[in-house]
């Protein structure tokens, strides 16, 4: 992994289904931005952390976290997708660059099966704050064991007690 808690994320930005653009550089409308990557369409247990995203959205979004989700899936896939799972509040975003991600220190695999890209991201999620800067990352190399957006939501809650606590794993 090229960043570390504390510092920026590295220049990455992507296209969402709603026509804007999110950029890491850019200051989050709130308190913090999620911006969670996922494997794309085909993947079951990407299904379930969007919707589980999907069904916190109001509760991250009254916290000033504003939850971005992407892939490098295409825009029709991506837009497929965020049908198919009732996908009617988060930003979702399409098209991410592989060498972006792997800037970051997301894993990159390779398609093994015909409905998979080419190239696409394993799991990973940034908690970023209003400093634009990285306070808490969750990387995996595989579908399973990623972190529950239930648990960053109490993450959220408890850093609005502790807001002058430096981002852990930052030393």
């Amino acid at each position: 992994m090229t960043n570390r808690t504390g510092e920026l994320l590295p220049e990455f930005a992507v296209q969402l289904l709603n026509g804007a653009m999110w950029q890491s550089q850019d200051q989050p409308v709130g308190t913090m931005s999620l911006l969670t990557i996922y494997r794309g369409m085909w993947c079951g247990q990407c299904k379930k952390q969007l919707q589980a995203l999907e069904r916190l959205h109001d509760e991250f979004a009254s916290r000033g976290v504003d939850v971005v989700a992407v892939s490098a899936d295409t825009e029709t896939r991506a837009r497929s997708m965020a049908n198919d799972y009732a996908l009617h509040k988060l930003n979702i975003g399409f098209d991410v660059s592989i060498a972006s991600a792997r800037a970051m220190g997301v894993f990159i695999s390779k398609q093994e099966k015909t409905i998979e890209m080419p190239l696409f991201c394993e799991p990973a999620t940034f908690l970023i704050n209003k400093e634009t800067k990285l306070q808490a990352a969750w990387i995996a190399s595989t579908a399973f064991a990623r972190v529950v957006p239930d648990d960053i939501l109490a993450y959220v809650d408890f850093l609005a007690q502790h807001s002058d606590r430096a981002p852990r794993g930052s030393s």
